[in-house]
């Protein structure tokens, strides 16, 4: 069988040995089919990232040389089908974003919405919610009044600041909205 592409089967060592040009198929596709090859194969990546990328794959338990060549094939195959799901993911970037966006925006909407109904019913707060025996007090919510008088960060003080803000902003806003519905 002759090979068409730079494969060098060297049974004696029970390895073949594949030469890939890294300007037709990227490191991070190389990455990815070498990948699936660590189950059978030890794997060794070498070469200039510029010119040539070498490939050892040294097999885990004796195999043929026949065997060694349709490995070498298998991990050309698996550079096309890497190199393919690449294109298709970039192709379908937006379209993904925007479903997770979709997603994620509709379930804060609910939630939000969930959050003034239990106001508006009368419900308890979170604060006088009891919780399941907790002597470490870990499954009480953390609120920005708890971190007072803690030794923090500047950072992280500025953001408490601003979501202790945010907070009383959004209860003015709620009351100037009842009043106006009165």
């Amino acid at each position: 069988m002759e090979v068409p592409v730079p494969i060098n089967v060297e049974k004696e060592k029970n390895q073949v040995v594949i030469s890939i040009n890294p300007k037709i198929y990227p490191l991070e596709v190389i990455y990815s089919a070498a990948y699936v090859f660590l189950d059978k194969f030890y794997t060794i990546i070498d070469g200039d990232p510029e010119t040539e990328i070498i490939i050892k794959l040294k097999a885990k338990e004796p195999t043929s040389k026949e065997d060694l060549e349709k490995a070498a094939f298998e991990f050309h195959n698996e550079l096309v089908n890497y190199s393919v799901y690449v294109v298709q993911a970039a192709r379908n970037k937006d379209i993904r974003k925007a479903i997770v966006e979709r997603a994620l925006g509709t379930n804060l909407q609910t939630d939000e919405d969930d959050s003034s109904e239990d106001e508006d019913n009368g419900d308890e707060s979170e604060e006088d919610v009891d919780f399941i025996e907790d002597p470490e007090g870990i499954a009480k919510p953390w609120t920005p009044e708890k971190a007072e008088g803690l030794d923090l960060p500047d950072e992280l003080k500025e953001d408490i600041e601003e979501s202790k803000t945010k907070e009383s902003n959004k209860k003015e806003d709620k009351k100037e909205g009842m009043k106006n519905d009165e």
